[in-house]
């Protein structure tokens, strides 16, 4: 046997008995080769690791004719409502990080923006530009120009983190974090975002939906039993009903808020369970769909942080047996800003809902 044959047979051997292929689940690995088991397909499971952005440099281009068009330099170009205060502004993201890693919640800080100029002033919300698929996270494609650019910032910080990039949004696709979101580890809502508000150009639309149904690809590929409901955003009342959850299978607001076929799916479906607020604390959001208050982040079931700006709205949650843990950050919410608290925050780890359930 020749010197090359015989080290082909001995490496053939070697991997034979030493080097067996190994079946394993990749979720199950992840806390060994990715750092953190890396779950957040839950909106009530406790709290353990958020992604939040300090205000930066993008803010002192305020004012500045835009990078796109049409270049306008007014507030409304830039989805402003004032002159921003940059010191103001980290001085409530400071408060919002303490807030967090005081109730035991790691708090990573997504890179600052690399454009130049910097423009990214909407990048303080999080939840926008990457969601929980069943394990990992999925970088979504923001769907106007103030927002785009936001999605590499993000994708460096996941992966430096260890955090899984399990897919993202591509071609024409488009998806914001804003109407979709986890109603149990089963059960998840996607809707359009936003444009079909202020467009009816069908190839918007169609973006749209594209991208919705990529995001419910990446879920059901990883689990093909996950129930998503599809909300194509032609006059349905979803509204955001995890940002109104408080609890499992539980949330502030009417059935009659909602869509009546969605409303009468989750009662079937889960139980669930719509808690009625105070008329006074009902508003009607843009577009003229009724909302309870504020649930800000869910930190575990019955536990919320949310903004200080309502001690009405806490003080009826306390009544009904939510805890409430207040922060103060009027320069990074509405309606100072454009965002509320739950947009800021990306959830990136919780743990699964309680068992006891």
């Amino acid at each position: 046997m020749s010197d090359f044959k015989k080290a082909a047979a001995e490496l053939h051997d070697v991997y034979s008995r030493l080097h067996p292929q190994v079946l394993s689940e990749f979720e199950d690995e992840m806390p060994v080769y990715w750092g953190g088991k890396w779950k957040a397909n839950t909106t009530v499971g406790k709290l353990r690791t958020v992604l939040l952005h300090r205000p930066g440099r993008e803010f002192l281009s305020v004012g500045d004719p835009t990078p796109w068009p049409p270049h306008e330099s007014s507030w409304d170009a830039w989805r402003m409502t004032e002159k921003p205060n940059l010191e103001e502004l980290v001085k409530h993201h400071e408060s919002l990080v303490d807030a967090f890693k005081a109730e035991g919640v790691e708090v990573v800080i997504r890179k600052p923006d690399p454009w130049d100029p910097p423009y990214t002033v909407k990048s303080i919300y999080c939840d926008d530009v990457a969601h929980a698929a069943v394990y990992g996270h999925v970088i979504l494609r923001m769907y106007d120009s103030i927002r785009k650019g936001e999605e590499l910032p993000t994708y460096r910080t996941l992966a430096e983190i260890g955090c899984p990039v399990v897919g993202m949004i591509f071609g024409d696709g488009m998806a914001e974090g804003g109407p979709c979101g986890w109603l149990d580890e089963r059960h998840a809502i996607i809707e359009v975002h936003y444009p079909r508000g202020n467009t009816g150009d069908p190839g918007v639309m169609k973006a749209n939906e594209w991208g919705q149904q990529q995001y419910a690809n990446i879920i059901k590929a990883q689990d093909h039993e996950v129930d998503i409901r599809m909300g194509p955003g032609y006059g349905t009342r979803k509204g955001t009903i995890h940002y109104s959850m408080i609890d499992r299978h539980t949330s502030v607001g009417e059935a009659s808020y909602y869509d009546p076929y969605l409303a009468e799916w989750m009662k079937r479906e889960m139980g669930w369970e719509f808690i009625k607020p105070p008329d006074d604390l009902v508003s009607i959001d843009t577009r003229g769909f009724a909302k309870g208050p504020d649930c800000g982040v869910v930190l575990e079931p019955m536990k919320l942080i949310t903004s200080d700006q309502y001690p009405k709205a806490t003080k009826w949650f306390e009544s009904i047996g939510v805890e409430v843990v207040e922060v103060h950050i009027p320069s990074l919410i509405r309606p100072r800003n454009s965002g509320s608290i739950h947009c800021l925050v990306g959830s990136l780890q919780r743990d699964p809902e309680p068992k006891s359930y």
